[in-house]
């Protein structure tokens, strides 16, 4: 099942190179050829943490992009950072993203949003997701095995290759999880620093 066009969203803090890996899966094995990537300003799953600011993480996603195109230049995928949950402010809910995205990224009704196998457990939890249900094809990279939804949406299975990497871990410390133009932006602005 072939997409041309995909969402894909998060918290982001930081970015790391498992992030930088699935924009490759998603080009390689799902065919997608351009990714909205939508940086959260408040994940409504993580409200009391206190991450990296919505700037830095945008700052630290651009950098990541041209890792990316470093990384895998034979990958002809284009990647779009999009800063409409930091403008909008609040906390951020992938309905309202989905309604703002819609006219622009729809294929045959519905919108493409890239999820890991991690989150199926919650995702008959998301705010609105009875129209979620109706308006996405949620495309689930499965790194933990054989998962199964139970929810009704349209999800779409793609085998994942294991890629160690974490956001919790490099807020922990482990900076060797950063693609290299990230991991010298947080030294340079002393983040993650254990």
């Amino acid at each position: 099942m072939k997409h041309s066009t995909a969402l894909l969203g998060g918290t982001f803090d930081p970015v790391h190179s498992g992030h930088v890996h699935l924009f490759h899966e998603a080009y390689e094995k799902a065919g997608i050829r351009r990714l909205i990537v939508i940086p959260a300003y408040i994940s409504n799953f993580k409200r009391g943490t206190r991450p990296a600011s919505f700037k830095e993480r945008a700052d630290m996603l651009r950098l990541a992009f041209e890792d990316f195109h470093e990384l895998y230049p034979d990958d002809g995928l284009e990647l779009v950072l999009s800063l409409f949950e930091g403008e909008r402010g609040g906390v951020s809910y992938t309905s309202e993203t989905i309604r703002h995205f819609y006219d622009e990224a729809e294929e045959d009704g519905r919108v493409t949003f890239i999820i890991g196998d991690d989150i199926i457990p919650t995702l008959g939890k998301w705010h609105d997701f009875d129209y979620l249900r109706s308006h996405v094809r949620f495309l689930c990279f499965t790194r933990f095995g054989d998962v199964s939804d139970s929810t009704g949406a349209e999800v779409v299975f793609i085998r994942s290759e294991a890629f160690h990497a974490s956001s919790s871990e490099v807020r922990a410390g482990n900076m060797g999880m950063l693609t290299r133009r990230v991991r010298e932006y947080a030294d340079e602005n002393r983040l993650y620093r254990a």
